[in-house]
């Protein structure tokens, strides 16, 4: 039985989400203590209880411990099926995070929908259309294959939102190179409100997103959408892409916020990756590990920022599967990253 430590590294959801996905592809059942021991509420909250419940319905699992709160759990899976499952998290939590423990199953299993109601734009987590734009293309290049459509948005804190993931049976992975530095072809601005906000909102997001990335001497172009939603919401995203490569950053909207800090909040961090010579984001850094550890081949990526979600990401993988991830960097800078996959998948 492998135990794991909740309160190793970043001590959030990350390590409880990266075991339930490599327990049921391992078959390996483990134990997690002391669950999210580094947040303000530690224990199981609904959004990673749907996680627990959600990876136990995709593989049939034994589990104990899966209540609001818990500081336990032990976990033990059966082989995933595929099916189509419809999971519900019942308040704002992240149907994002949900879609990241359960798509690697069921694409081995044998492909799927997975249909997630939930917030798809809240904070501590991937919008909907960050993974649509930038997670989903460059986990397809891998060999990853399937299709995601936004249903319904939901922001904190009602959620309410909807998205469909249908998946594709896996054939294989193979590990790729993205150690090019970035330099995007096309820049794409999203600035959207909800239908009860102002329309000068979103137009002058996307005023001041322009303005920034202008300056720094990109192509810009414009999208500005505006969508229903039970709770009042904006947010910027900032998406570009050259070949394989895709890189993004977004920002959301909140209560005494102006629109021109909400575009600064989207564009400083991408802007970031071009000036430290990263090939991607820091926060695909750590979700493409996942997917680049099972795969046949090596995988190379250099971030703008080593962080701790990146190397206790590597270090739950590492539990669990016989791979080499070199990091080299030092928390907080930038480095190159160099994955020899286990060739499991």
């Amino acid at each position: 039985m492998l135990v794991l430590d909740g309160s190793y590294g970043e001590g959030g959801g990350q390590i409880l989400r990266t075991a339930l996905t490599l327990s049921i592809l391992t078959g390996r059942p483990f134990r997690l203590v002391n669950i999210r021991a580094g947040r303000p509420k530690p224990g199981l909250r609904p959004q990673h209880l749907a996680c627990v419940l959600g990876a136990a319905r995709l593989s049939g699992a034994e589990v104990e411990g899966a209540e609001k709160g818990s500081r336990e759990i032990l976990f033990r899976p059966g082989p995933p099926r595929p099916g189509a499952y419809t999971l519900e998290i019942g308040t704002a939590g992240a149907t994002s995070l949900l879609f990241q423990t359960l798509y690697l199953p069921l694409a081995w299993a044998g492909g799927g929908r997975l249909l997630l109601r939930g917030g798809t734009h809240v904070p501590q987590s991937p919008c909907f259309h960050y993974l649509a734009e930038v997670f989903w293309p460059v986990v397809e290049a891998l060999g990853l294959s399937g299709r995601l459509v936004l249903r319904k948005y939901g922001f904190y804190p009602r959620g309410g939102g909807e998205f469909l993931a249908e998946i594709r049976p896996l054939r294989e992975l193979q590990g790729i190179d993205l150690g090019k530095p970035f330099r995007p072809e096309i820049t794409r601005v999203i600035s959207l409100v909800t239908a009860d906000l102002p329309e000068h909102i979103r137009r002058r997001q996307a005023a001041r997103a322009e303005k920034l990335l202008r300056e720094a001497g990109l192509s810009v172009e414009i999208r500005l959408e505006k969508a229903q939603s039970a709770s009042p919401g904006t947010f910027v995203g900032v998406v570009g892409r050259k070949g394989s490569q895709r890189a993004g950053a977004f920002a959301l909207g909140a209560r005494g916020k102006p629109a021109e800090r909400v575009a600064e909040e989207a564009v400083k961090p991408y802007l970031q990756i071009m000036e430290t010579g990263a090939s991607l984001d820091e926060h695909l850094a750590d979700q493409l590990l996942l997917p680049a550890a099972l795969a046949c081949g090596s995988t190379r990526f250099r971030t703008p920022r080593v962080t701790r979600h990146l190397l206790t990401n590597a270090w739950v993988i590492r539990q669990f599967l016989p791979v080499k991830i070199e990091i080299q960097g030092k928390e907080g800078e930038p480095a190159e990253v160099l994955l020899h996959g286990s060739g499991a998948f």
